[in-house]
């Protein structure tokens, strides 16, 4: 009984590693999929994005979009807890306002946390004027949080809750926000840095599923191994 047991057992693990070894590769042609929808999104002509407010309502995550109106600097947004090479930093975001009136916020790059409480030559103040944006399409992220900052300090989200934007910048913004990839005329102060591109890599899936059939493998070569000393020392004569 105790070998059926142990058989039942061998043979369930070795069953649970290979449809584990399954799950990733699953889950990488998933991933493969996923990148191959955001490469075409951000690969193609930028469409306008108030054009399409209008027609289609917000468009796709990653979508390529343009815009041109006027930065209101005066209502900017730091967006907390952003890294970039191993700093602390945020976003700044900053609202653009359309020719038609509406307003989109749009994240313009990265800034140290250290360039708060260190002097810093460079500025991170927009172009004034008309200006023209292109950037990737997102929606907003549900349950951002308001951090507390001093009443002269730029108010501070810990996402792009477009809700809690609205709030803390006294702006009405439309239901999508723009993550900057070009703009004319372009930054002069240094500051924000640009934020990369989402990273398109396929992430460790692959290994994983070799992994766990390296693992099903080596289980079976091991449970045959115990098997078979279990066989020769049962076979072995009893001493006398």
């Amino acid at each position: 009984m105790g070998w059926i047991a142990s058989h039942i057992f061998a043979l369930a693990m070795v069953v649970l590693m290979v449809n584990l070894g399954f799950w990733q590769l699953r889950r990488l042609d998933d991933r493969r999929a996923s990148n191959d929808e955001i490469a075409a999104a951000m690969a193609q002509d930028p469409v306008d994005i108030a054009a399409h407010l209008d027609l289609l309502g917000p468009p796709p995550e990653y979508t390529q979009v343009a815009a041109a109106g006027a930065y209101l600097a005066d209502a900017e947004v730091r967006i907390g807890n952003r890294s970039s090479g191993g700093q602390p930093g945020f976003w700044l975001a900053t609202p653009l306002r359309l020719h038609d009136g509406r307003a989109v916020a749009v994240v313009r790059g990265w800034v140290p946390r250290r360039s708060l409480i260190q002097p810093d030559d460079r500025t991170t103040a927009p172009p004034a004027g008309e200006v023209t944006v292109v950037g990737l399409a997102f929606d907003s992220l549900d349950g951002g949080k308001v951090a507390q900052t001093a009443a002269t300090e730029t108010p501070e989200i810990s996402r792009m809750d477009l809700d809690r934007f609205s709030e803390v910048s006294g702006i009405d913004v439309e239901d999508v926000w723009i993550r900057l990839r070009l703009q004319l005329p372009a930054q002069t102060g240094g500051l924000p840095e640009p934020v990369p591109d989402p990273d398109l890599g396929e992430g460790p899936h692959l290994s994983y599923a070799f992994q766990w059939f390296f693992f099903s493998a080596g289980a079976v070569v091991v449970y045959a191994l115990i098997l078979r000393r279990a066989v020769a020392a049962r076979d072995q004569p009893t001493p006398s």
